[in-house]
């Protein structure tokens, strides 16, 4: 990069000015990461657009914690601090606007503790993230805004809400699915036995069977069972609903787009596999939906140039389901290049052709073999009279 390019960047670009955070901190914004130096600071010259920022503490073994992240929309000169917190190894937003200010105006004196935004590793960030605009983020970006890559969960209180009431006491000793519960409590030596209502108990259940209501008879035996935990509200993603219908009601092909996009980065960046999971449940949504090709062929181009750069990112064995020994890429792909090809007098040549390119790319790529081949049990029987 050329001092004159380096300047405009400075100037235009967005600040992400990080204050309190330990050295050896893992940290990164987008496709990048590293463990920080005493004197960094943050980083400087962000290009304008969505961005990913994360984070994991570092013990003096060298263990990471899980992941931690949030997205966030820079605009043109934006300055954004944030607080480490020790205590929750967290960063915070700083809500005084003096201090943001005063901040603001010392930033070439701040200079040399920025580090500069790789620019090399825009291009394919963008070519990951172009479709998710701040209004499709907010829709399904967890409600606190924090992305973790291991769910917080909390003990639910009600688990017949989950399912589940095989845990749930009731005041007359037994609970509406027919199972009666015992409370004993985790022992510490120094402290002796708890009492109930501390956090860290454990339930004792009483298998109960109709026979254990005749006279004489006794519960057969008791199990211990977990806590019902639960994700903490407000740290979900916030993804549509599978399998309803393949898209969520209302769904526009921008936001499906987008959701696609969203879904690979939570999985590639975040380390969330929820993200994973959700991206292959639309993969497959996508490719096996012959009348919505037909429907929405522009989705489609943008569709399969989304997929050009995302498989490009992941190891070929993460697209293998272990239980069924199957891969779920490549029949995805073999049924979408045959919905293409059915239809090819009805969809645009451009849409067509583009697909013809990318299923050699990616066979060549992969060596695998994505030409729909008919096992014979559904295919027309030819009688020769």
């Amino acid at each position: 990069m050329d001092q004159e390019t380096a300047r405009l960047m400075f100037e235009e670009g967005g600040t992400l000015v990080l204050l309190g955070m330990p050295y050896g901190t893992e940290f990164g914004i987008d496709m990048n990461s590293w463990n920080i130096a005493e004197k960094f600071k943050g980083v400087k010259m962000i290009p304008p657009g969505l961005h990913f920022i994360y984070y994991s503490a570092v013990n003096r073994e060298g263990d990471t914690a899980p992941r931690t992240g949030f997205f966030h929309v820079f605009k043109q000169r934006e300055v954004l601090v944030r607080h480490y917190d020790p205590a929750t190894e967290d960063l915070k937003p700083d809500t005084d606007e003096e201090e943001v200010a005063r901040i603001r105006s010392n930033l070439r004196n701040l200079d040399r503790n920025l580090g500069a935004y790789p620019i090399e590793s825009w291009k394919k960030w963008v070519s990951l993230s172009q479709h998710v605009s701040p209004s499709e983020l907010q829709r399904m970006e967890p409600i606190s805004g924090k992305i973790c890559s291991v769910p917080e969960l909390i003990h639910q209180n009600n688990p017949s809400e989950a399912g589940d009431v095989a845990t749930s006491p009731s005041t007359s000793g037994k609970s509406p699915a027919g199972v009666f519960s015992n409370h004993s409590y985790l022992k510490d030596p120094d402290k002796g036995t708890q009492s109930p209502g501390e956090d860290n108990k454990i339930e004792q259940i009483t298998e109960y069977s109709d026979s254990a209501e005749k006279e004489g008879s006794a519960p057969k035996k008791k199990l211990p069972a977990l806590p019902n935990m639960v994700q903490k509200p407000g740290t979900e993603m916030r993804f549509s609903k599978f399998p309803a219908r393949p898209y969520r009601e209302g769904a526009t092909p921008k936001s499906l787009l987008a959701e696609l996009q969203l879904a690979f980065i939570c999985f590639l960046v975040a380390q969330v596999w929820e993200g994973w999971e959700h991206w292959r449940k639309l993969v497959l949504a996508l490719c096996s939906a012959e009348e919505f090709i037909c429907q929405n062929p522009a989705l489609y181009e943008k569709f399969l140039s989304a997929l050009h750069f995302q498989v490009h990112e992941v190891p070929e064995d993460l697209f293998v389901d272990i239980v069924e020994s199957n891969n779920f890429l490549a029949s995805a792909l073999t049924s979408l290049f045959a919905n293409i090809s059915d239809n090819s007098e009805s969809l645009p040549a451009s849409l067509v052709t583009k697909a013809r390119k990318f299923k050699t790319h990616i066979s060549n790529k992969f060596k695998w073999n994505l030409t729909f081949e008919d096992d014979g049990d559904d295919a027309p029987v030819v009688v020769e009279i």
